[in-house]
């Protein structure tokens, strides 16, 4: 199976010589490079061509005006590959050798992702990522346990995913995000597909200091953002009442105990009531009306 590798790359010039050695050197071969720059204002232009020189690689674009956001080169480099097994290698991140020799052989049917182990490298400490137990996940389970308050996939450098599980509309939709755009694509494609992890860390994440939790908590957008996705997915899940309170209590707590200004907390609580209150209300009647028929049966 081929592997389709997409590079988006912006200003990440001291990283990027890395990325791309890690991706040259993977022990599994068949795969073709994706190169995409965003208009970069570094070296990282003449690092891409330098590269772009080697067989595997079938693109290299350089975006002449700046997209405004990391998603819409997701987007371009899927609508590119030619396989439907897709790798998003992050420039500023990078990969043991034997990444894909490890993972591709579990992307069969009805497997829509397939994702390692992480090492997240911060300064000069480094902590291991791992996300489950190792082996078979059913993907609506994860939907349930997981993705309604928050990214299980916390890096994309650490997953291979089946792009025939994604709709063209929701390829669009994740260019209207800012921050939680890999999220939404993730919970699209377990909605139709399972998982398998491998616990071994063989993916490394750069955490800059902008990419911290702490910097994410304080951001509205991330707020307005994930207050969206977690809407999705929990109508995927039938909008049950325990979901939707359970996602009122997480960004509620999460909001309330950010830096941000009261003016926008009251803000985001009015949006986080909006959004899963009346679900919350419907289906809990649902619920005991259900119970009152099983009662009077």
């Amino acid at each position: 199976m081929m592997v389709s590798i997409i590079v988006p790359n912006y200003n990440h010039e001291p990283y990027l010589r890395k990325r791309l050695d890690s991706i040259f050197d993977q022990t599994y071969r068949d795969f073709e490079v994706i190169l995409l720059d965003d208009c970069s204002t570094d070296n990282s232009v003449s690092i891409l061509q330098e590269y772009a020189k080697r067989p595997q690689v079938s693109h290299l674009i350089i975006n002449k005006e700046n997209s405004g956001g990391p998603f819409k080169q997701w987007k371009k480099g899927i609508e590119l590959a030619k396989s439907d097994c897709v790798w998003i290698a992050e420039s500023d991140d990078y990969s043991d050798t034997t990444f894909l020799e490890r993972l591709v052989p579990f992307l069969k049917k009805d497997v829509g992702i397939v994702f390692s182990g992480l090492t997240i490298v911060e300064h000069d400490k480094s902590t291991d990522y791992v996300a489950l137990e190792e082996g078979f996940h059913k993907g609506t389970q994860l939907l349930s346990t997981d993705m309604i308050t928050g990214n299980l996939f916390i890096n994309a450098n650490c997953v291979l995913f089946n792009k025939t599980y994604i709709s063209k509309k929701q390829l669009n939709r994740i260019c209207d995000f800012k921050i939680c755009g890999d999220w939404s694509l993730w919970n699209h494609i377990l909605t139709k597909a399972n998982v398998y992890f491998v616990k071994e860390p063989l993916a490394f994440y750069r955490k800059h200091q902008s990419a911290t939790t702490e910097g994410l908590y304080n951001n509205q957008v991330f707020y307005r953002e994930a207050v969206s996705v977690a809407k999705v997915c929990i109508h995927a899940l039938g909008n049950y009442y325990h979901h939707n309170a359970r996602a009122i209590r997480f960004y509620s707590d999460l909001v309330r105990s950010s830096a941000l200004s009261e003016t926008i907390k009251q803000e985001l609580f009015t949006l986080i009531n909006d959004t899963f209150k009346p679900n919350f209300y419907i289906n809990l009647f649902r619920r005991v009306v259900r119970k009152l028929k099983r009662a009077g049966s």
